[in-house]
């Protein structure tokens, strides 16, 4: 799993939110996703929450315009889907100043417990 922090997106207060979810769909397909089903609802004044139904699993975005920032999360139980690649795309699709990208291990399907410093 991936997790995905993007800030200072300066193109996210411009787009209209069917525009925010059709650049998350995009980039997806490219990185190699089948997607089976979408859902996205846009919250008048305050942004997108876009949920992706993937072959490979699930993937889901939130924005915040107010504030220039979108929260990704990437679930593949395949390494084939390039996730990394798709959230580097939408860092420049979005114009973030910052990109943070956490990968989360999983283990037979639940989150594993990761210690700091081990």
């Amino acid at each position: 799993m991936f997790s995905a922090d993007l800030s200072g997106c300066a193109a996210l207060p411009v787009l209209a939110g069917d525009e925010v979810a059709e650049l998350f769909i995009d980039a997806l397909g490219r990185a190699g996703a089948t997607i089976v089903n979408t859902v996205s609802h846009v919250f008048p004044h305050t942004g997108v929450t876009c949920v992706l139904i993937l072959r490979e699993s699930h993937a889901v975005l939130h924005t915040w315009p107010e504030t220039g920032t979108i929260n990704i999360d990437i679930f593949s139980c395949t390494p084939r889907l390039r996730s990394i690649d798709a959230i580097r795309e939408l860092g420049r699709s979005f114009g973030a100043a910052q990109v943070s990208i956490q990968e989360i291990p999983r283990d037979a399907g639940r989150a594993r417990r990761v210690v700091p410093g081990q």
